[in-house]
C-alpha cells in the first residue's frame, strides 16, 4: 500500500474514460485516512495479482481503455494514449519495484530503461568513440513510428525471456486489443505500445534487445540506443555493414 501511496504522488496527468485525473486519485489515495489506507491496499492487491497470474483480458478492459489524442507530427500524426489514472499508479508502483531487473535486462546498449542520465551518457560515450582515430563517421538513425509497428506478439515473447519479473503484468495489459476513445467513436490499438503507458518505454526497450545484440556482429562498430534512435560509430567500411544488417 505504501508503494501505491508513493506512485500516486508522483502521478500527474489528465483522466482517461472514466473522468478522473491523476489529481483526484492522488487525493482519494492521501487524504480519507482508513478509507485511502483500502483504497491503497486494493490498488496493491491489483498490482500484485497482475504480476503475478495470468488474467482474462475481458476483465481488465476498462481499466486499459484509453483517450485517444492525435498529435500533430507535422508531418504525421502521434497518437497519445490518455488512460485512467489508477493503470499508471499501478504502472509506476510496478516499475519502482522492478527498475533494477529492467536496467540490467536492458544492460548498456538500451539507455531508455530507467538508467540514470541515460540520454546523456549516450552522447558523452559516442562522442568519445568518435574522436577515436579507427572512426571515420557518425549515424544517427531514427525509426519511423517505432512505438506504433512494434510487433506486441514478439514483443511479448521476447519480454517472457529477458525480463520474467515485468513479464506478466506487460502480457496482461497489452495480449488483447485495448479500447481508444475519440471524438464519440472507439477504435482498437492492437500492435505497439500505448504511449502515454508507464509500462511502454521499457516494454520498448526489452523488445528491442535481440535486434540490438544481432546488429552488434559487425566488427569494430560501437552503437548507442536510446529507445528507436541508435548511433553508431566506426570506419565507412563497418558503418555501411552494420547498417545493412540493420
Amino acid at each position: 500500500a505504501t508503494a501505491i501511496r508513493d506512485a500516486a504522488l508522483q502521478t500527474e496527468g489528465a483522466a482517461g474514460p472514466s473522468g478522473i485525473d491523476a489529481c483526484g486519485w492522488r487525493r482519494m489515495c492521501t487524504s480519507f485516512q482508513s478509507s485511502s489506507n483500502e483504497l491503497c491496499h486494493s490498488l496493491a492487491l491489483l498490482a500484485r495479482r497482475l504480476c503475478t497470474t495470468f488474467v482474462d483480458p475481458k476483465g481488465l478492459a476498462p481499466l486499459l481503455a484509453c483517450r485517444l489524442v492525435a498529435l500533430d507530427k507535422n508531418p504525421g500524426v502521434r497518437p497519445i494514449g490518455i488512460g485512467e489514472a489508477a493503470r499508471r499508479i499501478i504502472a509506476k508502483a510496478i516499475l519502482n519495484v522492478t527498475r533494477e531487473d529492467i536496467q540490467q535486462a536492458a544492460g548498456s546498449l538500451q539507455l531508455c530503461a530507467g538508467q540514470m542520465a541515460g540520454a546523456e551518457a549516450a552522447i558523452h560515450g559516442m562522442n568519445l568513440a568518435f574522436h577515436d582515430q579507427g572512426s571515420d563517421a557518425v549515424l544517427l538513425v531514427d525509426a519511423i513510428n517505432a512505438f506504433n509497428l512494434l510487433n506486441r506478439q514478439a514483443a511479448l515473447h521476447n519480454i517472457r525471456y529477458l525480463c520474467p519479473s515485468i513479464a506478466t503484468v506487460i502480457i496482461n495489459t497489452y495480449r488483447e486489443p485495448t479500447d481508444l476513445f475519440v471524438d464519440g467513436n472507439s477504435i482498437l490499438s492492437q500492435e505497439g505500445t500505448t504511449q502515454g503507458d508507464p509500462l511502454a518505454m521499457p516494454m520498448y526497450a526489452l523488445a528491442i534487445l535481440p535486434l540490438i545484440h544481432v546488429r552488434h556482429i559487425a566488427d569494430n562498430v560501437q552503437q548507442a540506443w536510446y529507445a528507436d534512435d541508435a548511433t553508431a560509430t566506426g570506419s565507412l567500411k563497418n558503418l555501411r555493414t552494420w547498417w545493412d544488417k540493420l
